[in-house]
């Protein structure tokens, strides 16, 4: 079926939006929020299309390979600050942006949204949409979460910088070891694993800071 691609596509996305979210079950952002945040990743996809086309063009007119660490790294630098930019746009002055694991949740939300979209594309055209929606679902899908989690974490201790710059090497970096080593998923899902641990262990941070500050009734500030 013609919709199989687009419905497979999104499923691993809403399936890690719901363990996400399950992590701020006590203060929910309101829907409404994450739908438009989602979307806006999403659209973040399209915009972050226009300078890539850009780099792999350049790429392929000097020779070099597709699979180079500064192609790789380029185009995942593009993709976190894509989706930061749409995350900033569209809560910076929401009214439901007022605790500190907001930024993390709107992150991973539009991280999500932007894998839900590179999922269809990816999809499109191939017979082995099962295979490639599970490998993309495992990987591609988490990672995306994963580091935009990361930029999350240091937008709200005010390092945004510092957030995407990790963001992009771990980005980066798993691209590069699933091109370098093929089949063998072992390593990038290592990799994803250690970036599992330090982003849950971040929302936690965040969580007990939000907790004291209830108790305290300080003003919330970005």
């Amino acid at each position: 079926m013609a919709l199989d691609p687009l419905i497979i596509g999104i499923v691993p996305s809403l399936i890690w939006l719901a363990l996400f979210l399950f992590e701020d079950r006590r203060h929910p952002e309101p829907r409404r929020m994450i739908f438009y945040v989602f979307l806006a990743g999403g659209f973040a996809t399209a915009v972050a299309a226009i300078p890539e086309l850009y780099i792999q063009r350049l790429f392929s007119i000097s020779g070099e390979l597709a699979s180079s660490l500064s192609f790789l790294f380029s185009f995942a630098f593009i993709e976190e600050v894509a989706k930061f930019a749409a995350v900033y746009i569209v809560v910076r002055r929401s009214r439901f942006f007022d605790e500190w694991v907001d930024g993390m949740v709107y992150m991973v939300t539009a991280a999500l949204g932007f894998a839900a979209i590179e999922n269809m594309l990816n999809l499109m055209g191939t017979s082995l949409i099962a295979e490639v929606a599970l490998v993309r679902g495992m990987g591609a899908t988490l990672l995306h979460a994963l580091a935009s989690g990361i930029v999350g974490f240091y937008w709200m201790r005010k390092r945004p910088l510092e957030g995407l710059f990790f963001a992009t090497i771990i980005h980066g970096l798993f691209n590069f070891l699933i091109l370098q080593f093929g089949g063998v998923q072992v390593y990038p899902f290592l990799l994803l694993s250690l970036a599992a641990v330090f982003t849950f262990h971040d929302f936690e941070l965040l969580k007990r800071r939000d907790a004291l500050r209830m108790i305290k009734r300080p003003t919330f500030r970005r």
